[in-house]
Protein backbone atom coordinates (compact mmCIF):
# COMPACT_ATOMS: atom_id res chain seq x y z
CA UNK A 1 0.00 0.00 0.00
CA UNK A 2 1.34 3.42 -0.93
CA UNK A 3 1.37 6.27 1.53
CA UNK A 4 -1.27 8.09 -0.52
CA UNK A 5 -3.61 5.08 -0.36
CA UNK A 6 -3.03 4.84 3.38
CA UNK A 7 -3.86 8.52 3.87
CA UNK A 8 -6.97 8.20 1.69
CA UNK A 9 -8.21 5.20 3.69
CA UNK A 10 -7.50 6.93 7.00
CA UNK A 11 -9.40 10.05 5.91
CA UNK A 12 -12.32 7.95 4.65
CA UNK A 13 -12.51 6.08 7.95
CA UNK A 14 -12.66 9.34 9.94
CA UNK A 15 -15.20 11.10 7.73
CA UNK A 16 -18.60 11.52 9.32
CA UNK A 17 -21.41 10.01 7.24
CA UNK A 18 -23.47 13.18 7.76
CA UNK A 19 -20.78 15.60 6.55
CA UNK A 20 -19.72 14.92 3.00
CA UNK A 21 -17.83 17.98 1.86
CA UNK A 22 -17.91 16.84 -1.75
CA UNK A 23 -21.73 16.97 -1.72
CA UNK A 24 -21.70 20.55 -0.44
CA UNK A 25 -19.03 21.66 -2.90
CA UNK A 26 -20.97 20.12 -5.80
CA UNK A 27 -24.06 22.08 -4.78
CA UNK A 28 -22.08 25.34 -4.88
CA UNK A 29 -20.44 24.51 -8.21
CA UNK A 30 -23.63 23.64 -10.09
CA UNK A 31 -25.32 26.77 -8.76
CA UNK A 32 -22.37 28.85 -9.95
CA UNK A 33 -22.72 27.11 -13.29
CA UNK A 34 -26.36 28.21 -13.48
CA UNK A 35 -27.91 24.74 -13.76
CA UNK A 36 -31.31 24.56 -12.06
CA UNK A 37 -31.91 20.82 -12.48
CA UNK A 38 -28.33 20.08 -11.42
CA UNK A 39 -28.85 22.08 -8.21
CA UNK A 40 -32.00 20.08 -7.47
CA UNK A 41 -30.20 16.80 -8.14
CA UNK A 42 -27.17 17.73 -6.03
CA UNK A 43 -29.35 18.73 -3.06
CA UNK A 44 -31.25 15.43 -3.40
CA UNK A 45 -27.95 13.56 -3.60
CA UNK A 46 -26.59 15.28 -0.49
CA UNK A 47 -29.76 14.45 1.44
CA UNK A 48 -29.68 10.85 0.23
CA UNK A 49 -26.04 10.60 1.34
CA UNK A 50 -27.05 11.70 4.84
CA UNK A 51 -25.85 15.28 4.74
CA UNK A 52 -27.73 17.28 7.35
CA UNK A 53 -30.30 19.72 5.99
CA UNK A 54 -28.80 22.48 8.15
CA UNK A 55 -25.45 22.10 6.37
CA UNK A 56 -27.10 22.21 2.96
CA UNK A 57 -29.08 25.30 4.02
CA UNK A 58 -25.85 26.92 5.23
CA UNK A 59 -24.11 26.09 1.94
CA UNK A 60 -26.97 27.65 -0.04
CA UNK A 61 -26.77 30.73 2.19
CA UNK A 62 -23.02 31.07 1.68
CA UNK A 63 -23.44 30.84 -2.10
CA UNK A 64 -26.28 33.40 -2.00
CA UNK A 65 -24.21 35.84 0.04
CA UNK A 66 -21.18 35.41 -2.19
CA UNK A 67 -23.31 35.90 -5.29
CA UNK A 68 -24.52 39.25 -3.97
CA UNK A 69 -21.10 40.72 -3.19
CA UNK A 70 -19.80 43.47 -5.43
CA UNK A 71 -16.39 41.84 -5.88
CA UNK A 72 -18.00 38.60 -7.11
CA UNK A 73 -20.25 40.44 -9.55
CA UNK A 74 -17.27 42.41 -10.84
CA UNK A 75 -15.18 39.26 -11.22
CA UNK A 76 -17.74 37.09 -13.04
CA UNK A 77 -20.12 39.67 -14.44
CA UNK A 78 -23.68 40.60 -13.58
CA UNK A 79 -25.14 38.12 -16.08
CA UNK A 80 -23.35 35.16 -14.49
CA UNK A 81 -24.30 36.28 -10.98
CA UNK A 82 -27.94 36.71 -12.02
CA UNK A 83 -27.94 33.26 -13.64
CA UNK A 84 -27.37 31.79 -10.16
CA UNK A 85 -30.76 32.95 -8.82
CA UNK A 86 -32.88 30.16 -10.27
CA UNK A 87 -30.55 27.30 -9.23
CA UNK A 88 -30.39 28.76 -5.70
CA UNK A 89 -34.19 28.84 -5.55
CA UNK A 90 -34.40 25.30 -6.95
CA UNK A 91 -31.99 23.99 -4.31
CA UNK A 92 -33.92 25.72 -1.54
CA UNK A 93 -37.21 24.31 -2.83
CA UNK A 94 -35.88 20.74 -2.77
CA UNK A 95 -34.54 21.27 0.74
CA UNK A 96 -37.82 22.80 1.90
CA UNK A 97 -39.79 19.88 0.42
CA UNK A 98 -37.51 17.40 2.18
CA UNK A 99 -38.15 18.74 5.68
CA UNK A 100 -40.09 16.20 7.73
CA UNK A 101 -42.53 18.74 9.21
CA UNK A 102 -44.15 21.85 7.82
CA UNK A 103 -42.42 24.99 9.03
CA UNK A 104 -44.03 26.46 12.10
CA UNK A 105 -46.57 23.65 12.38
CA UNK A 106 -44.83 21.80 15.19
CA UNK A 107 -44.51 18.07 15.63
CA UNK A 108 -48.09 17.24 14.70
CA UNK A 109 -47.86 18.41 11.09
CA UNK A 110 -48.14 15.76 8.40
CA UNK A 111 -44.79 14.29 7.47
CA UNK A 112 -43.27 15.13 4.13
CA UNK A 113 -41.12 12.69 2.16
CA UNK A 114 -37.47 12.57 3.22
CA UNK A 115 -36.34 13.34 -0.33
CA UNK A 116 -38.39 15.24 -2.85
CA UNK A 117 -39.32 13.13 -5.87
CA UNK A 118 -37.69 13.90 -9.18
CA UNK A 119 -40.41 15.61 -11.25
CA UNK A 120 -39.20 13.82 -14.40
CA UNK A 121 -39.91 10.41 -12.80
CA UNK A 122 -43.56 11.21 -12.06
Amino acid sequence: MTSTECIDQTEAAHQSPTVRLEDLVLIAVVIAGGCESCAENMVRRALANGTAGALIKRTLGIVARLRSTDCFVQAVGAEVAARMDRPLAAGRNVLRAARPFAEGAGCCAPARPAVAPDPRSV
